[in-house]
């Protein structure tokens, strides 16, 4: 085949190899974002939300899979370790700061927008939300605009869902917020989010006001008060 001055041949098979491990990385991102939103409601603890989106990729077994055994992994330390030492597909690593064998550091981050998103993408729901604690603001603003502009929008608020009461975990998230909302393309992500995810941003504040009722003066002290929580709604359009 020849084509643009290239000569050589094109491996079909190995085209529809790649084309449905594509496709099937994003249904499995689809079902665990859909389930991070339906966790939050639901799950009483955090080891319940976890294993809600963790499991949320499995389906039903089709019939000719019922008779084949399949090993399970019940110990969640043991899928924590796995996690991390399992290699990602070439695709994945090619240009990541991060070898295959890499095992990162999050109390050591990196000082790039482009290494944040990658190591962001290789943490589960509590490993992020220690990150964002520990991250100065220039690398929050980093981070918040990688986030943006790789179409995580999504993905950063229904993380930031977890975050606990605690003063310093509003105040986190708070920065957070306000670091995404002047990232670049912020304005456009907005106007094309709607169902889940706008319910999941307006439950975000929700928890924030809830939060800022229970402790106004500590909170007021850090600069979180109800005309913070405002900006946001209407930069959040809610």
């Amino acid at each position: 085949m020849a084509c643009g001055g290239w000569e050589g041949t094109v491996d079909q098979g190995q085209l529809e190899a790649r084309l449905r491990a594509g496709l099937e990385a994003d249904r499995r991102y689809t079902a665990e974002n859909a389930a991070k939103l339906r966790a939050i409601h639901s799950a009483p603890t955090y080891d319940e939300f976890r294993q809600l989106v963790l499991g949320a990729h499995l389906k039903p077994l089709d019939r000719n899979d019922k008779n084949k055994v399949r090993p399970s992994i019940w110990n969640s330390l043991a899928s924590s370790a796995t996690k991390k030492n399992s290699k990602p597909p070439p695709q994945d690593t090619e240009n990541s700061v991060y070898p295959a064998d890499c095992h990162y550091d999050i109390n050591n981050p990196p000082s790039t927008t482009e290494g944040l998103v990658q190591l962001w993408e290789r943490l589960d729901l509590a490993e992020r939300l220690e990150l964002l604690r520990i991250l100065p603001p220039e690398g929050i603003e980093r981070l918040a605009g990688g986030l943006v502009a790789g179409g995580l929008l999504g993905d950063a608020i229904t993380t930031l869902l977890a975050f606990t009461p605690a003063v310093s975990d509003v105040v986190m998230v708070v920065n957070m917020l306000q670091a995404l909302t002047v990232a670049k393309r912020f304005s456009l992500s907005v106007s094309l989010v709607c169902g889940e995810e706008r319910w999941a941003w307006g439950r975000l504040l929700e928890k924030l006001q809830l939060a800022l009722s229970e402790r106004p003066q500590d909170l007021a002290e850090l600069n979180v008060t109800e005309w913070t929580l405002a900006q946001l709604k209407l930069k959040f359009n809610l």
